[in-house]
């Protein structure tokens, strides 16, 4: 046990104040006359006894009530490495873990908070003896040289800190400073951690399960709460994987109101590629989160970026969210047909997708015939469309069902010669449901239905249509001579895209894995509908192409800072580095199912733009900062204990209710283990209470 203010137990003098007392007490009492001496000699025998007995205990509970009242003020403590030797007198290492994050920018009452933390700091330095030690880190952007330093080089040190718009990387720091003090050869090593109240950096502090954690003491020094106004963009994501040049997509950008008062005279803009596409003024409840939406047409292939902004934002740090389109330069479809020849057959495919290629569009065709698909590589194409086979070889099966899960898209047109069983066994692969029997009379043309139920806000069809609001959608909806039936498994994710007046479903898009199956119970000649002379029919067999074969979901590539970055993706190994602000970065690289895989921690990364890039192919990635940079008010007060102090050796010091000299004060008495001066004080008040009932009850007159 050791005391934090030892001069105090100076006052364990005052202990002889009761000695001296009762010594006082002990002078000669004067003689006085009765008639008769029996009474008295009876109380020699009883009481006189009793009333020593009393003094002596009433002496004894004095002495240690005061004794109790002398270690409250030298407020004792037991070190976290009590029992292990260690002694307040040998030298120490002080780590210490500074919050430099956007929030810490912040101007409170007392200053930037930024500026608290080096005061705070300069606090340890000067109430540390000479042979003490000091190692320091901050949890943002590149870290500190973690070396040992004297207090002369820590004050250096602390002046070059600065807030940093940069990742968090709490758990890595956290648990270097661990590391890094289990290596000193100090015996006493108290951590302390500065922040603003992050939860993700005291959460990180929470879940550590480093070996050393328990050993240390740990004080978090929680600075001025000050109260910002914050606006900030939540999320960019796009609903569609159809991302295409000259294709309407959408952009969503989510708005999120952080403080406490209602957000108005702030804007929402979009700039794309420099140019300012649209804008938006903002009117959000406070804790609220407002959704809108921007249109964007791609005009030209590869890489599209630009971000989200809100004018009118008291905190600006953070008004800037950044995002990154790619848009495929082509996409490869293989088509598989029973055979090559043109045949008696009309198929409409070929017209489709000649057409596009002559209009310089983005779809990369390979026509092969079933007996040679062993000639071809799956994994080369985005998207494989199976028209007019009688039968799927089973040998196909597993590689098709791969295929769709690892991403990519399957489209399939039924022949009218089919082997339902086979059609079955396949569709069963992908729990897709199964044909249950034919309808019409191929080549009758004779309408037995129309196709006039459309699945509007599918990536496919969304946008093809201009109409108001209020209108309703009119077009020219084809006849239906012949069709498989499709009964549809619940199970799993479909969307029905196009259905009969009669209910019966002619297109379905079924998930699977990380890809999609796109079935239809239609073929692709003239003798099944007159789908192909009507408007919807070309529109919609390219778009749906072009979806099948969209394998990036939503076609955004971002990155949160504070994670390592990896990407992976089909580039030139040998070449394959980072590009960041005109600086080439050498990266971590591995082969991975015929892909390359990059990795790198990217530390020094700020909210913008990455390239990835082999010299010949550039892919951009968009690098924001996480949510939780942006919410500052999360812990009330209080919050810090509740989340992290059920440990004994974590000491929690709020300056937020504590003048300059008190929080220097608590700093300075922090990080020595767990004070057990309240023990002292409840035992001095139990003593006293004690002294007060023998002085009260115990009647040492009363002759037995």
């Amino acid at each position: 046990m050791s005391f934090l203010n030892p001069i105090f137990l100076l006052a364990l003098l005052a202990v002889g104040l009761p000695l001296v007392i009762h010594l006082l007490n002990l002078r000669k009492p004067k003689r006085v006359k009765f008639s008769t001496i029996a009474f008295f000699n009876e109380l020699k025998q009883t009481t006189i006894q009793k009333i020593k007995l009393k003094r002596w205990l009433l002496l004894a509970l004095r002495f240690l009530a005061i004794t109790c009242l002398a270690m409250v003020l030298a407020r004792p403590f037991l070190p976290p490495s009590f029992g292990l030797a260690s002694s307040a007198n040998e030298p120490t290492v002080y780590g210490i873990l500074v919050d430099n994050s956007i929030s810490m920018s912040r101007i409170g009452a007392k200053g930037p908070l930024i500026n608290q933390v080096s005061e705070y700091i300069q606090t340890i330095s000067s109430s540390a003896k000479e042979e003490d030690r000091f190692l320091i880190q901050v949890t943002h952007g590149e870290a500190l040289n973690s070396t040992v330093i004297s207090a002369g080089q820590l004050e250096a040190r602390v002046a070059k800190i600065e807030v940093q718009n940069k990742g968090g990387f709490f758990e890595n720091r956290i648990n270097e400073l661990f590391e890094v003090l289990s290596a000193a050869p100090f015996q006493n090593k108290k951590i302390f951690v500065f922040t603003d109240g992050d939860r993700a950096l005291l959460e990180s502090i929470a879940d550590s399960e480093h070996e050393e954690k328990d050993r240390y003491s740990l004080s978090v020094i929680q600075v001025e709460e000050v109260q910002t106004q914050n606006t900030f963009v939540s999320e960019i994501s796009t609903p569609t994987s159809l991302v295409g040049q000259g294709i309407p997509f959408q952009l969503v950008t989510k708005v999120q109101n952080a403080g406490e008062v209602l957000v108005a005279n702030q804007f929402l803009t979009l700039t794309v590629e420099g140019e300012t596409v649209g804008q938006y003024a903002l009117e959000i409840q406070p804790g609220e989160t407002q959704t809108f939406s921007f249109e964007i047409t791609p005009n030209t292939q590869g890489d599209i970026t630009g971000f989200v902004e809100i004018e009118g934002d008291e905190f600006v740090a953070d008004n800037r969210k950044y995002f990154s389109i790619q848009v495929p330069e082509e996409r490869n479809v293989l088509w598989v047909t029973e055979d090559n020849s043109s045949g008696a057959q009309i198929s409409y495919t070929q017209a489709i997708l000649d057409a596009q290629s002559d209009d310089g569009t983005q779809i990369n065709y390979e026509r092969v015939a079933i007996n040679n698909i062993n000639q071809v590589n799956l994994a080369d194409f985005d998207a494989i469309l199976l028209e007019g086979l009688p039968d799927i070889p089973e040998f196909l099966f597993s590689g098709l069902q791969s295929f769709v899960q690892a991403g990519k898209g399957l489209i399939f047109l039924p022949s009218q010669q089919a082997d339902i069983q086979n059609y079955n066994d396949f569709l069963a692969l992908f729990n897709a449901g199964r044909i249950g029997g034919v309808v019409g009379e191929y080549a009758s043309f004779k309408s037995i239905a129309k196709a006039n139920v459309l699945l509007e806000d599918h990536p496919i069809l969304e946008d093809l249509f201009i109409r108001e609001d209020e209108d309703r959608l009119n077009f020219e909806a084809p006849d239906i001579y012949y069709y498989y039936k499709l009964q549809l498994s619940a199970n799993g994710a479909g969307f029905p895209l196009l259905e009969l007046n009669n209910s019966d479903i002619i297109l379905y898009e079924k998930k699977f894995g990380e890809g999609k199956l796109i079935l239809s119970a239609l073929g692709n000649d003239p003798a099944w509908s007159n789908f192909s002379i009507k408007p919807l029919y070309a529109p919609l067999f390219y778009r749906t192409l072009l979806y099948a074969s969209s394998i990036e979901v939503g076609g955004l590539n971002q990155h949160l800072l504070g994670n390592n970055f990896q990407w992976t993706g089909d580039l030139d190994m040998e070449n394959t580095e980072l590009e960041w602000q005109e600086e080439r970065i050498k990266v971590d690289l591995a082969n991975v199912g015929g892909g390359v895989r990059v990795r790198y921690p990217g530390y020094e990364w700020s909210p913008g733009w990455v390239k990835v890039t082999d010299e010949e192919q550039v892919y951009t990635v968009a690098l924001n900062l996480p949510n939780s940079e942006s919410m500052f008010n999360e812990l009330e007060q209080g919050g810090v204990k509740e989340l992290i102090a059920e440990n004994d050796v974590i000491n929690i010091v709020d300056t937020n209710t504590l003048t300059t000299t008190d929080v220097e004060q608590e700093i300075k008495s922090s990080g020595f283990g767990k004070e057990i001066w309240q023990w002292f004080m409840l035992a001095g008040f139990l003593l006293l209470i004690c002294e007060s009932l023998v002085s009260t009850f115990y009647k040492a007159e009363t002759i037995s």
